[in-house]
């Protein structure tokens, strides 16, 4: 019963401060934030976010001619420093990405929160569509865990302006990532402390560019049942890859089905 009463006195401290309840999404590294990418042409540039913070970021250039360009929406913890395997992985099958890290991760300014993500992304977006190394080319978002939830706000406000969207081991919306394997009981109550302007299982259903959906049925971070319910949420054209492996793990455990399902995205065999 000792428990109950602590998730109770948990719940209502929260509900106090918001910002408090926030924080627990994010674990940022800023130390370990070592950017350039081996083998591989890296420029490392600092863009201001809606508030004036200045985020910082890695464009990285394969080397031949690049398929498409991905703007890249990492996960809640570390920073650009602890996604290097991806990225060398897209840069080896030819394609460019940007990379940044939110407000408080690596080397950025200001604090994170949820809405300070959705305004980054939306920076860099901006700060991409500008260089003239990637306005021929096609643009790709990829996100992952929290960042493709974010991914699904950004594409859906800018499709425009995205020729596609992949999102891997990606939640429905903070409420329910947050309290899913909270006792019932305090579920209602533990909903009022989690405020965002942003749910991935709504914004998906106005998005109609082309959209990859893959979830591990082993995550144990992100229950598979939230990707499958974006799917189901999403209208067509979209694709569901169910794979095993650890959370976001994709990309290294399965990296040549992978890179020939981004490349059949973008038009490419």
């Amino acid at each position: 019963m000792d428990r109950w009463i602590v998730y109770i006195l948990f719940v209502f401290a929260l509900c106090g401060n918001s910002c408090t309840f926030q924080k627990l999404f994010y674990h940022p590294d800023i130390k370990n934030n070592e950017n350039r990418i081996k083998d591989y042409s890296s420029e490392e540039v600092n863009i201001p976010s809606k508030n004036g913070k200045k985020i910082n970021g890695l464009f990285i250039k394969p080397n031949v001619s690049p398929l498409a360009t991905i703007l890249f929406l990492h996960g809640n913890a570390g920073n650009i420093g602890s996604w290097k395997k991806t990225i060398e992985a897209l840069a080896k099958n030819s394609f460019q990405t940007f990379i940044f890290d939110y407000q408080g991760f690596g080397k950025s300014e200001g604090v994170v929160k949820h809405k300070n993500l959705l305004s980054d992304a939306e920076a860099a977006l901006i700060y991409l569509k500008g260089r003239e190394d990637v306005k021929n080319t096609k643009l790709i978002v990829m996100g992952m865990s929290i960042g493709g939830h974010l991914a699904c706000a950004l594409t859906n406000k800018h499709q425009d302006n995205i020729h596609a969207m992949v999102i891997e081991g990606a939640f429905t919306t903070h409420n329910e990532i947050a309290t899913y394997s909270m006792p019932w009981f305090i579920k209602p109550i533990a909903k009022l402390a989690v405020i965002s302007k942003y749910k991935a299982k709504k914004n998906i259903k106005g998005i109609k560019i082309h959209k990859l959906i893959v979830h591990s049925t082993e995550d144990e971070i992100i229950p598979f049942k939230m990707g499958k319910k974006l799917f189901e949420n999403a209208v067509e054209p979209k694709q569901f890859w169910e794979i095993k492996g650890k959370h976001i793990h994709g990309i290294l455990d399965y990296q040549e089905e992978y890179m020939k399902r981004l490349k059949e995205l973008i038009g490419c065999k």
